[in-house]
């Protein structure tokens, strides 16, 4: 008799186990990490200059607004007229500061530049980061920008990470650019989300991942699909670089690859950093990296 009441608790527990380990992997954790994405406020400490005073730019202040009303902040350098003007857009958890050296070698060069932080990064206003989605609207809010202070000058893209995956898709919804620079972009939101739960949980993308995608759809009112770089360059006819490091486990080259491939504008190319990890191909070789963007920008009618 108490050998079968122990075998029955046992089997009690072992049941209330297995129920919470699904709850917690199908119900908890999908939500959990649906809040980290669009919630989350960390931001990593800023390496390089920190003031644009630090790398010899004069800069005026700039303010304007998403179409969705977020309060967008940054600094504008006019440049020389007669050059077109870059819109710089960071990657998540980042602000401005990370492409502040790039905007100024850019500067130095006679190209206007626009540094900006998105929404929910830096200084800009407090809104749910969408990896790409909503931050898109950002970088046409920042064209519109552009073309009040420098009208009709050609506008070129620079982003990096999750900055050159909403430049991306920034280039379809709000077309016109005269070329992008897309330093380690995500393939798409669907991927990115299974790519990094693998990568860090070491965790399979079906079902989970997809939990993951249709309940942050189903929180934030998107369409996952509106952040398929893939598609979008696929649909999209600017000259493009494709940027990535070659030890980067997060954006590997191999994705920045089948953007190349996916890109339909031929004025295409992609180089691969050495021993750079993800978003670290600057750092990595600063020589290298602004040789490509300059010769490849030289190239663009």
């Amino acid at each position: 008799m108490a050998r079968s009441k122990l075998r029955l608790w046992l089997r009690r527990i072992a049941i209330a186990l297995a129920v919470a380990v699904v709850l917690i992997l199908f119900v908890v954790f999908p939500i959990a990490a649906s809040f980290l994405i669009t919630n989350g406020h960390f931001r990593f400490p800023e390496r390089g200059p920190k003031t644009p005073e630090a790398v010899g730019l004069q800069v005026l202040p700039a303010e304007f607004a998403s179409s969705d009303g977020v309060p967008l902040k940054g600094w504008w350098i006019p440049g020389d007229p007669a050059k077109p003007v870059i819109i710089y857009s960071h990657g998540l958890n980042r602000s401005r500061l990370e492409m502040l050296e790039r905007g100024a070698e850019s500067s130095r060069r006679g190209y206007g530049t626009l540094l900006f932080d998105l929404r929910n990064h830096g200084e800009s206003g407090r809104a749910y980061t969408t990896l790409g989605i909503n931050e898109s609207r950002d970088i046409c809010a920042a064209s519109e920008f552009v073309k009040t202070k420098a009208p009709g000058r050609p506008q070129v893209l620079w982003g990096v990470s999750m900055g050159a995956s909403s430049a991306l898709i920034a280039a379809k919804q709000c077309p016109g650019f005269a070329a992008a620079i897309s330093d380690s972009s995500f393939l798409s939101f669907r991927e990115t989300v299974a790519h990094h739960l693998g990568l860090y949980f070491r965790l399979p993308a079906f079902p989970i991942a997809n939990l993951i995608v249709a309940t942050t759809a189903f929180r934030m009112g998107l369409d996952p699909d509106a952040g398929d770089v893939e598609q979008t360059v696929k649909d999209i006819n600017t000259p493009i670089l494709f940027i990535a490091g070659s030890i980067d486990r997060r954006m590997p080259p191999a994705l920045a690859q089948r953007l190349l491939d996916a890109a339909k504008n031929p004025q295409k190319k992609l180089i691969v950093v050495p021993n750079a990890k993800h978003g670290e191909a600057f750092s990595t070789n600063r020589e290298m990296y602004l040789k490509a963007v300059y010769e490849f920008l030289e190239q663009v009618p």
